[in-house]
C-alpha cells in the first residue's frame, strides 16, 4: 500500500468541511471589503522567489521545492502567495488602476519538518491590498482579518504588532544591530555569521537557541525610527486601539521574508493547547516593481487554513448545511423518492437518497451521515400523498414524528430549516 509523501496530508470528511467552511466565510467577508478572488499556479519561475523574498532567507535557502523541467526551466512549487500574485498583477496587467486587492488561496509547499500544524503541502488564505499606503489601510485589513477569525470560531487571539520602518530607518538600524552582533559572532549560529554580513535583520528571525538568546539584548529597531516611520506606526496603534483590535507591541517581530517594511504583524493564540502562530503579514514598498511594476506600496497577509482548522476544533464550527434523508420503505417506493429527492435539489435542500437494506439500517445510514430529518416514503404514504417526517435530533417522542402533506412538504423543510 501507498502512503501519503511525509509531511504530506489527504483531506476529507470533517477537516474537508471546514476548509470549505473557512475558504466560504472569507470569501463572503473579503469581498465585502472589496477584494477580488485570484487564482495562480502552484508553480512559478524559481526566479519569482528568489528576487522577492530574498536569497537570505529560510524559505529560499532551505525550504523550497525546486527542480528543473523537461525544457531545463528552473521552476519551483510556491512557498507562498504574495511573490505569486505580484507576478501574476505585472503579466495579467491587472493594475489598470490602484489600489489592486486580491484574495486568495490554495496549496504551498515548504521542505520543512512535518509537526502539528505545520506540513510540507499546506494551505494558506491570503489577501493584497496594492497601490494604497495609509495607516488606515493597514488598520482596516487587520480588522478584516481580525473579523474572519472571529467568523469561522477563532476568538482567542491578539496581534504582535512591529514596524521595520523606511530605507532611512533600515539603514540606521542595520549599522546598531551589526555593531551589537559583532561582539558575540563567535557565538552565534553557522546561517547567523554567514547573514552577518548580508543581512544582519535576519538573524532576529532565527530559530537557534543561542541567537534568540543574544538577540534579546539586541538594539530595537524602534530606537530608530525616522520621524515619518514612529509617526506612521503610532497612527497604526492608534486606529487599532479604537477599532476594539487585541494587540501587544513586539519589537523583535521581523517576520520570515525580506520584502516587508513598515507594519508587520503576526496572529497568536493564547488559549488552548496550540499556542502559535496562525498567519501574519506586513506592509511591503517596492515588491511590485521588482516584476517591473509600478513603484508602488502594498500589505497582505496571510492565514495557515490547518492552523485555523487545529483552533476550530474547540470553537464554534458550524456544519454547512442540515442534510434530509430520503427513505423509500421499500424499492417500490425508490421511484417516488427519486422525484421527490429531484424537487429537493431544485429548492437548493441538502438531501441524501438511502435506499439500499432494511428500513432498519436506513435508519442507521441516515444517522451516520448525521441526516436531521428523515422523510420515510411508504406504501401508505403515497396512498395518502403524504410523507412521514422523523427528527433525528429529537428527543421529546410525541414531537418525533409528524406527517405533512405531499404539496407542503418543501415549503415546511425550508421552514424549519
Amino acid at each position: 500500500m501507498f502512503a501519503p509523501v511525509r509531511g504530506m496530508k489527504d483531506l476529507y470528511g470533517v477537516p474537508a468541511k471546514k476548509y470549505r467552511y473557512i475558504i466560504d466565510t472569507a470569501r463572503r467577508i473579503g469581498e465585502k471589503y472589496g477584494y477580488a478572488e485570484i487564482k495562480t499556479p502552484i508553480v512559478e519561475a524559481t526566479e519569482v522567489f528568489h528576487r522577492s523574498i530574498g536569497d537570505e532567507t529560510d524559505v529560499v535557502s532551505k525550504e523550497m521545492y525546486s527542480f528543473l523541467d523537461k525544457g531545463g526551466e528552473e521552476l519551483t512549487l510556491r512557498p507562498e502567495g504574495t511573490s505569486a500574485v505580484m507576478r501574476a498583477i505585472v503579466s495579467e496587467n491587472l493594475a489598470q488602476s490602484f489600489p489592486v486587492k486580491l484574495m486568495y488561496y490554495g496549496e504551498m509547499f515548504r521542505y520543512d519538518r512535518p509537526q502539528r500544524g505545520r506540513y510540507r503541502q499546506f494551505h494558506q488564505l491570503g489577501f493584497e491590498c496594492v497601490g494604497d499606503k495609509s495607516p488606515y489601510t493597514d488598520a482596516i485589513l487587520l480588522c478584516m482579518a481580525t473579523e474572519i477569525l472571529n467568523a469561522i470560531g477563532v476568538f482567542d487571539t491578539k496581534v504582535l504588532l512591529n514596524t521595520l520602518g523606511d530605507s532611512e530607518t533600515r539603514e540606521a538600524y542595520t549599522k546598531g544591530l551589526v555593531k551589537y552582533l559583532s561582539r558575540h559572532e563567535d557565538k552565534l549560529s553557522e546561517d547567523s555569521k554567514r547573514r552577518l554580513s548580508k543581512n544582519p535583520m535576519r538573524i532576529l528571525d532565527s530559530k537557534d537557541a543561542n541567537d534568540r538568546e543574544i538577540c534579546q539584548m539586541a538594539p530595537l529597531i524602534t530606537d530608530y525610527l525616522s520621524k515619518e516611520s514612529e509617526q506612521y506606526f503610532q497612527k497604526v496603534c492608534d486606529l487599532l486601539e479604537k477599532a476594539g483590535i487585541n494587540f501587544e507591541i513586539d519589537s523583535f517581530l521581523v517576520r520570515g521574508l525580506d520584502y516587508y517594511s513598515e507594519t508587520a504583524f503576526e496572529f497568536k493564540s493564547t488559549s488552548g493547547e496550540y499556542r502559535d502562530s496562525v498567519g501574519g503579514g506586513g506592509r511591503y514598498d517596492s515588491l511590485l516593481s521588482l516584476f517591473g511594476g509600478a513603484e508602488v506600496s502594498g500589505i497582505g497577509f496571510a492565514f495557515g487554513i490547518e492552523r485555523l482548522m487545529l483552533l476550530m476544533e474547540d470553537a464554534k464550527f458550524k456544519e454547512i448545511a442540515p442534510k434530509i434523508a430520503v427513505i423509500p420503505v421499500s424499492e417500490s417506493e425508490n421511484e417516488v423518492a427519486f422525484q421527490l429527492l429531484k424537487s429537493l435539489y431544485e429548492a437548493e435542500i441538502s438531501a441524501e437518497f438511502i435506499h439500499m437494506g432494511t428500513l432498519s439500517k436506513k435508519m442507521k445510514v441516515a444517522d451516520r451521515l448525521k441526516c436531521s430529518t428523515a422523510v420515510i416514503i411508504g406504501e401508505d404514504e403515497i396512498k395518502n400523498g403524504c410523507f412521514t417526517l422523523k427528527f433525528m435530533n429529537c428527543e421529546n417522542e410525541e414531537e418525533k414524528i409528524k406527517t405533512v402533506a405531499k404539496s407542503d412538504l418543501i415549503g415546511f423543510l425550508k421552514h424549519i430549516h
